[in-house]
């Protein structure tokens, strides 16, 4: 997902910008240019998102651990009475299943309404697809990406600085080859052990990274680090 410096990383946040956007949405959507249709469909879509993410997921997430302390309960517990099953949610107004990509149209909806001849930053704020300045200091990563020695071959070593991220998402190539997701990484400094694809031949590895928040990765990638890892 590109970075949207508007758009908040933590899901609370997101719920109450969704709605105060889809609020905003048919008031300027004809003067934008923007059809009865793709307003009906955006709608759709993040009102899909904002339940799944504010009540199916919460409700999975509890059954689960219900289930958890049910199982342990089962081994290890004690008493005389028979535990009945737990009883898993069971949602009485389920929306519309909409397609994988809610965000990514939603932002391509937002860049659509920023080269709208109507638009104007009075517009972008009433919406709220203006990011804050507050927000603009650390949009990417830094990070740095150097080799050492390890048990049996070199490893890249990665340290980063999280400026009140969660962590990091990190994804690689190696010689030139595609961009393919590597890790989700919390704690520094992590270390790339992976073994050469030829474990004779030193290879070319480099790094981009996003920033990773409540589940997700956001932001634009970083610039990307490169180095070379020996035999």
């Amino acid at each position: 997902m590109s970075n949207q410096a508007y758009f908040p990383a933590n899901e609370a946040d997101r719920v109450v910008w969704l709605t105060h956007f889809c609020t905003k949405l048919s008031t300027h959507s004809a003067d934008l240019g923007i059809s009865a249709d793709d307003v009906a469909n955006t709608l759709a879509d993040v009102g899909f998102y904002v339940w799944v993410i504010g009540t199916w997921n919460p409700a999975i997430q509890q059954n689960a651990l219900e289930a958890t302390a049910y199982k342990a309960n089962i081994a290890t517990g004690a008493g005389s009475d028979l535990m009945p099953l737990p009883t898993h949610a069971v949602f009485d107004q389920t929306p519309a299943v909409r397609l994988p990509g809610v965000l990514t149209r939603l932002f391509n909806l937002v860049q659509r309404i920023k080269i709208s001849a109507a638009y104007s930053d009075s517009v972008g704020q009433d919406l709220g697809i203006i990011g804050s300045q507050n927000n603009s200091a650390h949009l990417i990563p830094d990070f740095t990406a150097t080799t050492e020695r390890g048990a049996s071959i070199e490893r890249v070593k990665i340290v980063f600085t999280k400026y009140h991220h969660d962590g990091v998402s990190i994804d690689t190539r190696r010689n030139n080859g595609e961009w393919e997701f590597l890790a989700i990484v919390m704690v520094k400094p992590w270390y790339d052990e992976r073994p050469l694809l030829d474990a004779s031949v030193p290879e070319i590895r480099e790094y981009r990274l996003r920033w990773w928040d409540k589940g997700d990765a956001n932001g634009e990638f970083s610039p990307v680090q490169r180095v070379t890892v020996g035999p």
